[in-house]
């Protein structure tokens, strides 16, 4: 540690202090601090449906189908534009119940334990008003975050994840979500298994 570490101690140590305290506090205390401090009004919640979504890399004459929960269409509140985007960008990697009751000869296998690959749309609207820290009490400008998560799966019989990725990443509505905000948006893969 150097002694310009060491000069800013003293202008520190306030901070420093509630920060040992926020660690020193069992979890049901920190919750308690985040409920008194979080605006659930501002929380994104999507509504779910059932769906099904068809695992990578199973081919042969009759696709998979494994239930899943699915964005429901008409979203309402906050994050919901969020969540139509996400919706939009996946349509083509699920089904819906209706769509899989038209099927021929569907195979449906219900494991409950399978990973689904999942993709999350991430808005940041950055924050225009000061907001102090829930831990160290300073003021800062907080941006409004919400996050929608879905799983989702092959198209076509036998293809792999990265087919799947690029041919999501090639969707005027993927770049145009990764677009807004001033491009501070963020989109997360997260494969299956």
């Amino acid at each position: 540690m150097g002694f310009r570490d060491l000069n800013r101690y003293p202008l520190q140590k306030a901070r420093y202090d509630k920060y040992k305290a926020w660690l020193d506090s069992t979890q049901l205390e920190r919750q308690q601090k985040f409920a008194l401090i979080t605006d659930e009004t501002k929380r994104a919640v999507s509504e779910k449906e059932s769906g099904y979504v068809s695992p990578f890399g199973t081919a042969g004459t009759t696709k998979i189908y494994l239930p899943a929960r699915l964005i429901k269409s008409g979203q309402t509140g906050q994050g919901s534009g969020v969540a139509e985007a996400l919706r939009t960008v996946i349509a083509p990697y699920v089904i819906t119940v209706t769509e899989f009751a038209g099927l021929t000869t569907p195979l449906e296998i219900d494991a409950k334990k399978f990973k689904f690959a999942k993709l999350t749309f991430t808005a940041v609207v950055p924050g225009t008003v000061k907001k102090a820290s829930r831990i160290t009490g300073v003021e800062y400008k907080k941006p409004d975050v919400d996050s929608v998560t879905t799983p989702f799966g092959q198209t076509t019989g036998g293809q792999p994840y990265d087919g799947a990725v690029l041919g999501i990443k090639g969707q005027t509505t993927y770049a145009t979500f990764l677009a807004g905000n001033s491009g501070k948006n963020r989109v997360r893969f997260t494969p299956e298994g």
